[in-house]
């Protein structure tokens, strides 16, 4: 399928189309840009629809062309900017794992639960994932239980190269206590490096607080993964405001944002 990525550096372009009378089967279309004609730039209607030729109308807003044929993808740049051409896919399998599930349903406050953020989250990170070309696994992908130790056991199987637990934060102590945590088994491993990066690219992506990294080997999800492992604390559910956020869709999305561009560049830089 062909796939035009448009980067616009005004969004506000008012673009008139001008169509004569229906007469021909290729009749000429008159094109103005905020009132000025933009006579460089040929169209038509055919059969009727009407008809602009991608290059002609980008080099007349000011616009770069770029074609990738591996990808069959056109790239318009806004000057200035270099072309940035879709990422090749990765080949890499990594495993989502949705904290808790069934009749465990971890932290609850204000009539929500742990277990239904997390998986929601999750598969958001899953789409993201496979739209750039990488292979996913989740250790649940509906409201069921599933046994601390077989979710590594899976990805111990699969072979994955990377394993990622998501789940929701809660304070008995810190009624104010809002960010991103996350926690690998222990420092100067790749479980660190993937855990600390999570953490800035999830706070990029959503303007969270940052409530750092920490090495947790009693955590099983950690202690049992044969390959890099990080477990993401998405926000607060016990503080008021930050689980307002955690149940709108938009920011979860945000939060999915940040995950899949966490394990993306870890995979990208340890290719």
């Amino acid at each position: 399928m062909r796939r035009i990525h448009t980067i616009f550096w005004t969004a506000c372009l008012l673009l008139l189309l001008t169509v004569p009378a229906a007469g021909a089967n290729r009749d000429a279309v008159d094109i103005t840009l905020d009132g000025v004609p933009l006579e460089t730039v040929e169209a038509w209607v055919e059969d009727g629809t009407t008809v602009v030729p991608l290059r002609a109308l980008a080099e007349a807003l000011g616009l770069t062309v770029t074609w990738d044929p591996a990808t069959r993808t056109a790239v318009l740049t806004s000057p200035g900017r270099e072309p940035q051409l879709p990422a090749p896919a990765i080949d890499a399998l990594v495993v989502i794992d949705p904290g808790h599930g069934g009749v465990n349903p971890g932290a609850r406050y204000g009539g929500a639960d742990e277990k239904e953020l997390n998986l929601s989250i999750s598969l958001l990170v899953r789409d993201l994932l496979e739209e750039a070309g990488v292979r996913v696994v989740m250790t649940r992908e509906t409201d069921v239980d599933v046994d601390l130790y077989d979710r590594t056991a899976l990805a111990n199987q699969l072979g994955a190269d990377l394993f990622v637990s998501v789940h929701c934060n809660a304070s008995r102590n810190n009624a104010e206590a809002m960010g991103i945590y996350t926690a690998a088994y222990q420092e100067e491993t790749g479980g660190w490096s993937l855990a600390e990066l999570l953490r800035q690219t999830m706070m990029d992506e959503t303007g969270a607080g940052d409530m750092g990294t920490e090495p947790r080997p009693n955590l099983a999800v950690l202690r049992t993964s044969q390959m890099p492992a990080a477990l993401v604390e998405c926000g607060y559910m016990s503080t008021e405001a930050e689980l307002a956020l955690l149940t709108d869709p938009d920011y979860q999305a945000g939060l999915a944002r940040g995950i899949a561009r966490g394990v993306l560049t870890f995979l990208t830089q340890n290719d």
